[in-house]
């Protein structure tokens, strides 16, 4: 998700949950990033026959075919959902990424994510700039804190010392407010923290872990041989509680059911999440009877690294080590088999609503925000919302009727702080318990001590990914040269030592060092290099004396701003081009950053869940439909002629492996 918030991300081992099959290729029909409609075919496995002619130099290549490329229509263009936030056209790069995301086979889509790697550096509707690592700050009065790449920490994880200041209330300190507090909506990190608190999923994580999910609403899972539906048994004894009208309303299968429909026809920010993948319309709530006739010819599920063949509904809950109530079961129908699933569903907008009450308050319409779910959130969690002062805080209870039972901390009060100055200053003092505290500001909190407390400054590797991005629908950013003039005048070494205080590397491509298909050995590792950057300007024809960039950046992220700033004074002076900076409100840069009516743009990108294909779909898609997408495995570059037009294809070098992506030959 974008976000400046460095209240996210700290994990170095991802373990992607991979759903087995044999592939030499894979066609998928109507996968579309957004579905409009159920698929009118059904995903195809065939077998290939490689030759014995060996590719020179390769020991592999893998192709990447396409058919009927179709341009979405810029009206239903969604940046970081159906159209990367540069809004670069691309049918290669988004073949790729459909390629990427429907292969279960884990070789073939590590290679893939390594081809959009090297593509995402190389074309650059995003200018790379660095993976900063997690600072976080706190007193040592607060116990438990841990750190999580997607969804930080539950407070209810935590305690405070019995002797500490209000050793039953937990006081953060933030920098500014949110956007919204409806999980079909906001799609920023700070939300989604709150949010965290307030709502539950089907599944979610244990403290730290990144490689397994556990039980939380569902408290057992399993699917069919294909991996393409799934089967989750809904707890039993959990009720919403509704802090508005103070009563309780009993959780559903149905209840499950209509929260992911909601979020896909709301079609908001977040929804390629929930619709990319779950065809909702064929989703639903069935009986035991329905499970049992389902389950007696054989489920497969996956715990733990455990995995087993079940046959009744008593035996998947065995397997789970599970004895108490169930509500019911819901089946998931996914458009094809996606292995990071689970991980997907422990995300934000996978959160359980109440049918009930967003039924009457408003229901859903499609594109359209719930003004009451805005900032009346009802859940199932270990918090509710007492209220929320605009600019000022926001005001937390523990849920007295959360069926895991009362946290030790009582209260939480997020304070939103906009000066650096101010928070630390109350930090520092003890007023604070968490503060957000930028990177380059850490050493006025080092050292600092009351009494025999002591302030803790933790530094953990992270996912977040900083950029800049370009807007290639307007010249001159739809000029390839042009950007790559830019890209070689960015001050990045300055970059890493101002803006965050040495705590950051270097980034060159879209899939961050740690992840799943991460690599850096096929790419350009852009630098500052004015004279390059001086030729490429050149090379592009565009002059600079005729550009004018803005580069916008939200309020409240002193990094962004300071990125920002070197940037405007580097391209000025190595390029010569007329650059200025504009710090908006969030509710203006949010409008911009979605119609696209900007120039430059500062942001940071976090993970969702813990998959490469939640950088490459994000930040890379393409914009465009296909009738199918197939991948074929060959041992020559004359059989991969057998499926794509070499003549026009994009060949992209990994070293003893190559990939081919184009059209599909006739």
């Amino acid at each position: 998700m974008y976000r400046g918030v460095s209240i996210k991300v700290a994990s170095l081992i991802i373990v992607v949950l991979l759903i087995a099959g044999v592939l030499a290729f894979f066609a998928y029909s109507n996968l579309s990033r957004k579905p409009e409609a159920t698929p009118t075919t059904t995903p195809t496995t065939l077998t290939t026959t490689p030759t014995t002619t060996a590719p020179a130099n390769f020991s592999k290549v893998i192709v990447v075919s396409y058919s009927d490329p179709s341009p979405i229509d810029r009206a239903e263009l969604v940046p970081y959902s159906n159209i990367n936030p540069g809004f670069l056209r691309d049918p290669i790069m988004e073949a790729l990424i459909y390629a990427g995301r429907y292969t279960t086979d884990p070789d073939l889509r590590k290679i893939i994510y390594e081809g959009i790697q090297k593509l995402s550096n190389d074309r650059l509707s995003l200018i790379w700039l660095v993976q900063a690592r997690d600072v976080r700050v706190y007193w040592d009065w607060v116990k438990g804190i841990y750190f999580h790449p997607t969804l930080v920490y539950r407070i209810d994880d935590l305690r405070k010392d019995p002797n500490s200041p209000n050793p039953t209330t937990l006081v953060i300190g933030e920098s500014e407010e949110g956007h919204s507090l409806d999980p079909a909506v906001t799609y920023w990190g700070f939300d989604w923290f709150i949010l965290h608190q307030i709502y539950e999923r089907l599944v979610t994580y244990e403290l730290d872990k990144t490689d397994y999910v556990i039980p939380c609403l569902a408290v057992a899972w399993a699917h069919n041989d294909a991996g393409d539906e799934w089967y989750f048994v809904i707890r039993g004894g959990v009720s919403f509680y509704d802090p508005w009208n103070n009563r309780t309303i009993p959780l559903t299968p149905e209840d499950v059911v209509y929260s992911l429909r909601r979020v896909a026809v709301m079609h908001l920010d977040p929804s390629w999440l929930i619709d990319t993948f779950i065809d909702v319309e064929n989703s639903k709530a069935i009986s035991r009877e329905e499970f049992s006739a389902i389950a007696s010819a054989g489920l497969k599920t996956e715990f733990k690294g455990g995995s087993k063949v079940v046959y009744s509904l008593n035996e998947l809950l065995g397997f789970f080590n599970y004895t108490g109530n169930i509500a019911g079961v819901v089946k998931l129908k996914l458009y094809s088999p996606y292995a990071a699933i689970l991980q997907v569903l422990a995300t934000i907008p996978a959160s359980i609503v109440s049918m009930e009450v967003v039924e009457a308050r408003g229901g859903v319409e499609a594109g359209k925000e719930n003004e009451y779910m805005y900032d009346h959130p009802v859940g199932t969690g270990p918090y509710y919302l007492v209220e929320w002062v605009h600019e000022q805080y926001y005001r937390l209870k523990a849920n007295p009727y959360y069926w895991r039972g009362k946290p030790s901390i009582e209260e939480v009060l997020i304070k939103l702080i906009p000066e650096d100055s101010t928070r630390i200053m109350e930090l520092k003092k003890g007023d604070l318990d968490i503060a957000l505290v930028p990177p380059t500001l850490v050493e006025q909190v080092k050292g600092v001590s009351i009494g025999a407390n002591k302030l803790i400054v933790e530094v953990a590797p992270s996912f977040l990914l900083y950029h800049l991005t370009l807007n290639c629908e307007k010249p001159p950013f739809n000029n390839d040269l042009f950007r790559k003039a830019l890209a070689w005048a960015v001050p990045y070494d300055s970059i890493v030592s101002a803006a965050f205080n040495g705590l950051a590397e270097q980034a060159y491509g879209v899939i961050p060092r740690g992840m799943f298909g991460h690599q850096d050995s096929y790419l350009v590792k852009y630098s500052f290099n004015p004279a390059k950057a001086q030729e490429l300007l050149a090379a592009s024809g565009v002059d600079p004396r005729s550009v004018g960039i803005t580069i916008i950046v939200p309020q409240g992220y002193s990094e962004l701003e300071q990125i920002a700033t070197l940037v405007q004074a580097s391209w000025s002076q190595a390029l010569g081009i007329s650059v200025k900076v504009q710090v908006l409100s969030r509710p203006v840069f949010n409008e911009k950053l979605s119609s696209g009516d900007f120039d430059v743009q500062v942001l940071a990108w976090g993970p969702d869940y813990a998959d490469p294909d939640d950088y490459a779909g994000p930040l890379q898609a393409g914009g465009y439909k296909f009738s199918s997408v197939e991948v074929h495995v060959v041992s020559s570059i004359d059989e991969a002629a057998l499926f794509v037009n070499l003549s026009n294809a994009v060949q992209i070098d990994l070293g003893d492996v190559l990939i081919i992506v184009g059209e599909k030959g006739s």
